[in-house]
């Protein structure tokens, strides 16, 4: 989200992949949390010297083209919170993953670097492809540490992909984990059919 130059648009807000899903699918979509920034402004630039007076210290950071708006964040960087957490980064010790088997366990263990211990919110983009180890028929789940498991399906071939996205509780950055899994020759169903979520793994 960023504030634009008062004459035209004040606020430019983009969704999130999963936020256009929902409203797509012309869902209850209301907006919970959002995130300001101020990363594209230098804050050396303010010049106290400027010859016009005071009116134009801050002339050069005002004519300062903004930046468009990101809906996944890989970094925090931004002056209007604590800088404790300035550069911070959610860091996964694998973010992709090709050629798994139905069946097979993937542990995710995330680390904030350079923020406080936090939980995590990790959201699956397709359950026909990956769900969470004991938790059938959830698409999202928040902890520490989870488990997924590569499902069995028999299209598309040779395989299918999906992905899934880790957010920090408190420091909302986000970081995405790529997953291939091989199409299971005995399988049966569609990975990019309707997604089943009171079918167990």
């Amino acid at each position: 989200m960023g504030f634009l130059d008062n004459s035209t648009i004040t606020v430019d807000a983009i969704l999130t992949k999963r936020g256009r899903q929902i409203l797509s699918q012309g869902g209850n979509f209301n907006i919970t949390k959002f995130a300001l920034s101020d990363e594209e402004i230098d804050y050396t630039l303010y010049d106290v010297t400027h010859p016009n007076g005071t009116d134009s210290y801050g002339a050069v950071i005002e004519n300062i083209s903004l930046l468009e708006a990101a809906p996944n964040r890989q970094a925090f960087n931004s002056f209007l919170v604590n800088q404790s957490l300035a550069g911070a980064k959610v860091e996964i010790a694998q973010l992709n993953y090709s050629g798994v088997a139905a069946g097979t366990d993937i542990p995710i263990t995330p680390t904030t670097i350079g923020g406080p211990a936090e939980d995590y919110t990790f959201n699956i983009g397709n359950t026909n492809i990956v769900r969470f180890k004991g938790l059938a028929g959830a698409k999202t789940f928040t902890g520490k540490t989870v488990t997924l498991v590569a499902q069995s399906f028999g299209t598309p071939s040779p395989n299918a992909t999906t992905q899934i996205k880790v957010v920090g509780s408190e420091t909302s950055i986000t970081n995405i984990i790529t997953i291939t899994v091989k199409t299971d020759s005995g399988g049966v169903g569609d990975a990019g059919g309707p997604e089943t979520m009171d079918i167990p793994e």
